[in-house]
């Protein structure tokens, strides 16, 4: 249980997974390709981060319905609010919200990735030659 709760807690300080030292991201939305303390490659198959893709999706969706639904519901049940302000402070965040997780979503699944498949795995497939393929 401790070692799931770290390797969440670096995912939430943007940290690489394997060390906890190395910083991911280079600016906003630009990761390094590997680890600069411990020169562990980040992305490890093309398209890894599909997932985290989908992890944000679920998590901006289920936060903007934490927030909007209970505002819709008073809005519907309160003739007198406005509903022009409440449509310029809600419309936004369909947009915001992603952009804000982007990365905290981005070193989360790897987190959780290294849960499911230490990085050990890989240290051991990485003797085996590129053009061989593996059917599971």
């Amino acid at each position: 249980m401790d070692r799931e709760l770290v390797l969440l807690w670096r995912g939430l300080l943007l940290r690489c997974p394997v060390c906890g030292k190395g910083k991911v991201f280079r600016r906003w939305f630009k990761m390094y390709e590997r680890c600069p303390v411990c020169h562990f490659v980040y992305e490890r198959e093309e398209g890894y981060f599909s997932g985290a893709l989908a992890l944000n999706l679920v998590v901006s969706e289920l936060l903007l319905t934490i927030t909007v639904a209970p505002v819709a519901a008073m809005v519907g049940l309160n003739p007198s609010i406005p509903l022009l302000p409440v449509l310029l402070l809600c419309a936004p965040l369909p947009i915001v919200l992603p952009l804000l997780f982007y990365r905290h979503c981005r070193t989360l699944w790897m987190s959780m990735d290294h849960m499911w498949h230490p990085v050990e795995e890989d240290i051991h497939n990485q003797d085996v030659p590129s053009d061989t393929h593996f059917i599971w």
